[in-house]
């Protein structure tokens, strides 16, 4: 890893409905790697522990309430300058179901079409997995 990039902490959200279900957002056109599904999230700010930043990003998001459960994956993800680390986490809704709060498209998606190149590589190692293992 080059130590002359900043590295940035994202927490992102596998959130399962009661069909097992994973909801996924898109990616805006015009940002990085616009136009990819992704799992929701965003980045950690200073101050914030990654469980407060997950809470907040899907506030603003997803206008939901969430109860962060336990990490269940990370990803690392360079570039030139850049170097994100990603942190995956088990989340329920609480309350009302997920709306787009930020105009990005937004589905509910069966695990087995979960498709990791319409995803962000770094993605890829937890689409297998959720691929690979049975809905409990």
């Amino acid at each position: 890893m080059n130590s002359d990039a900043g590295m940035t902490v994202v927490v992102a959200a596998v959130i399962r409905d009661g069909d097992g279900r994973v909801l996924l957002a898109r990616r805006p056109d015009g940002r990085h790697m616009g136009g990819l599904w992704e799992f929701p999230g965003g980045k950690v700010e200073p101050g914030e522990t990654p469980e407060e930043a997950m809470q907040r990003e899907l506030r603003e998001e997803l206008g939901v309430s969430s109860n962060v459960d336990e990490p269940i994956n990370f990803a690392v993800h360079t570039e030139p300058g850049v170097c994100i680390v990603l942190l995956f986490y088990s989340v329920t809704l609480a309350g009302s179901a997920p709306q787009s709060a930020e105009g990005q498209e937004i589905a509910w998606v069966e695990p087995e079409h979960l498709d990791a190149d319409a995803m962000p590589p770094a993605d890829a190692d937890l689409v297998r997995r959720l691929v690979e293992e049975p809905v409990g």
